[in-house]
C-alpha cells in the first residue's frame, strides 16, 4: 500500500522537540518530506539529522514574519512545493491570572501562539492553494473552557481555533475553484 503522505512536503513549526518532532516523525514514517522549523536551530538541526534525507532543518522565530517567510521559501526551494503548513510552535507561559499577566507576557503569547498563524497563512497559503494542501493548528480545549491561572494562554488558543475556522474557509473556497 501507497504511504499516506507520499510525495508530500510538509512544514512544521516548533518540530524540533516534544509534540512538533513526533508529528514530524510521523509524517517521515508515512512518505512525506518535512522542514523542521523551529526558534531552536541546533535541536531542529539534530531532529532533521535524526529522521535522515526526506527533513531538513531551518531557524524560524514563528513570532517574526521575515524568519517565516524565509522558512516558507526555504522549504520550497528545498523540496519544490508544499502541501501542508502545520503550526505546532506555541509558548504557555505565564501562568496566571489576567490581572496578574503583563502586557509583555500577553503581547508575547498573542505573537507566538496567534500572530505566527497569520505569518505561515500569508506566506504559504498560495502555494497551499497550488497543491491543494491544507493547514494544521495544534491547538488546546483550554481554548474553549478556559483556565483562570492560564488567561493569555487560553485567549490565544481561542483565538487559533476561531482563526482556525475562518481559515478553513478559504481553504475549501479554493478547493471549489
Amino acid at each position: 500500500m501507497k504511504p499516506l503522505l507520499e510525495d508530500k512536503v510538509v512544514l512544521i513549526t516548533g518540530a524540533a522537540s516534544g509534540i512538533g518532532r513526533e508529528c514530524a516523525l510521523a509524517c517521515v514514517r508515512d512518505g512525506a518530506r518535512v522542514m523542521i522549523a523551529d526558534v531552536n536551530a541546533a535541536q531542529a538541526e539534530e531532529t532533521a539529522h535524526d529522521l535522515g534525507e526526506q527533513a531538513a532543518a531551518c531557524f524560524c522565530d514563528v513570532a517574526d514574519g521575515a524568519t517565516v517567510e524565509c522558512v516558507v521559501r526555504e522549504t520550497l526551494t528545498r523540496f519544490g512545493r508544499l502541501d501542508a503548513v502545520h503550526n505546532n510552535a506555541g509558548i504557555a507561559s505565564p501562568s496566571l491570572p489576567l490581572e496578574e499577566t503583563t502586557e509583555k507576557q500577553w503581547d508575547l503569547l498573542m505573537a507566538v501562539n496567534v500572530k505566527s498563524i497569520y505569518w505561515t497563512t500569508r506566506f504559504a497559503l498560495a502555494h497551499l492553494k497550488q497543491s491543494r494542501g491544507c493547514i494544521l493548528n495544534t491547538a488546546s480545549m483550554a481554548g474553549v473552557i478556559g483556565q483562570s491561572m492560564h488567561a493569555a494562554y487560553t485567549a490565544t488558543k481561542g483565538a487559533m481555533i476561531a482563526l482556525t475556522k475562518s481559515v478553513a474557509w478559504i481553504m475549501r473556497r479554493s478547493a471549489s475553484v
